[in-house]
This record gives C-alpha cells, sequence and structure tokens, in this order.
C-alpha cells in the first residue's frame, strides 16, 4: 500500500512538471522561437534542467511539443468554423485566419511552427499529423463549397490536390520572406479561392 502511494504521488508529480514545463516552454518559445534554450524554459518552469531533459530529450523535442499543443488549438477552431452555417467562402478565411492569428496569440511560435515543418527540426509525427489535418480540412472545404454551388464541380479529389500543394509549409515560409508571416494565410486564401470558385 505504502509503495503504490509513493508511486502514484510520484507520477503526479511528473505530470504536474510536465504541464508546467509544457506552460513555460510555450511562454518562452513565444518571446524567442528557437533561439529559447533549455535553460530559460526550467528558469520559468521552476524546475531543474534535469527535470526537463527527462521528459524531452533535446530542445527540439521541446519545441515539437509545444507546436503540436498550438495546432490542436488552431484545429478545435476550425472545426467549430466548419461546423457553422456561414457561407463557405467565408468559412475558408476564417479557417485559414486561425493560422494568422497565431502570430498575436504565439508570437514567435508561429516562426517556429513554419521552421519546423519544412526543415529536418520538426518531427515526423508533427509534419505528418499537420500535413494530414490539412487534407482533412480540404476535404471537407471542398465539399461544402460543391454542396453549396460556389466551388467548381468535378472530383473534388482534384481539388484537394491543388490545395494541398498549393497552400503547404514551404510556400507560407517563401511568402514569409516577403510579406509578414500573419498576412500569409489570408493573401493564400485569397489564391486559393480564386482557383476553385465557379466564375
Amino acid at each position: 500500500m505504502d509503495s503504490e502511494f509513493v508511486i502514484s504521488s510520484k507520477r503526479k508529480d511528473a505530470n504536474k512538471n510536465a504541464v508546467k514545463i509544457l506552460e513555460a516552454a510555450k511562454k518562452i518559445f513565444s518571446q524567442k522561437g528557437l533561439d529559447a534554450t533549455i535553460e530559460e524554459v526550467a528558469l520559468e518552469a521552476n524546475v531543474g534542467v534535469g527535470t526537463v531533459y527527462r521528459r524531452f530529450n533535446n530542445k527540439h523535442q521541446l519545441a515539437n511539443a509545444v507546436a503540436n499543443e498550438v495546432i490542436s488549438d488552431i484545429y478545435n477552431e476550425q472545426a467549430v468554423i466548419l461546423q457553422s452555417n456561414q457561407p463557405t467562402v467565408d468559412k475558408v478565411y476564417q479557417i485559414f485566419n486561425c493560422y494568422g492569428q497565431i502570430t498575436q496569440k504565439y508570437g514567435e511560435i508561429h516562426p517556429m511552427i513554419v521552421e519546423l515543418l519544412v526543415t529536418d527540426k520538426g518531427d515526423n509525427e508533427f509534419k505528418e499529423t499537420f500535413l494530414s489535418h490539412l487534407k482533412q480540412l480540404y476535404a471537407e472545404v471542398i465539399e461544402h463549397g460543391q454542396k453549396e454551388g460556389v466551388f467548381r464541380d468535378g472530383d473534388p479529389r482534384l481539388y484537394e490536390i491543388f490545395l494541398h500543394n498549393m497552400i503547404n509549409p514551404q510556400m507560407v515560409n517563401q511568402f514569409a520572406a516577403i510579406m509578414p508571416l500573419e498576412n500569409v494565410p489570408y493573401f493564400l486564401a485569397d489564391l486559393a479561392l480564386n482557383g476553385v470558385l465557379k466564375k
């Protein structure tokens, strides 16, 4: 009985530490992006550096965990927008605006996410999850637009491929070198809609 209590207490402490570390990491990464250090995150979380390393092997693994949390919040917002009764064109702008708002909500985490998606600093699971979510998002948007009669007719898979290739992390990264990153999603949504709307 006593040993079970000790183990469960340790687990509770470990879980509390994991939450503290992720919250601290969000704050530090939002200020410094990938320039943040494990030491800064540990200091913010009020835990030892070793405690951070017990949960995350390195800074990039921690950055991927933070990116996953932020993107999960975005997915939830987008799901609500998709289920709303507003016109599909408005949905598209709002869905892509969710990405634009990452900068306002999370500062330097936005360019960090883009960097994780286009370099080997991002883990494969994060990249695959992000891209599969985009594919699902495009499929639902195309379906809504065709049912509403505002998107071109034809095999929806063709338009999914178009959107997938047109709006991807590499393109976002290239546009962000020319315009503010927070403006890129709206610009891309505008270009994409011109490709799928009925003339």
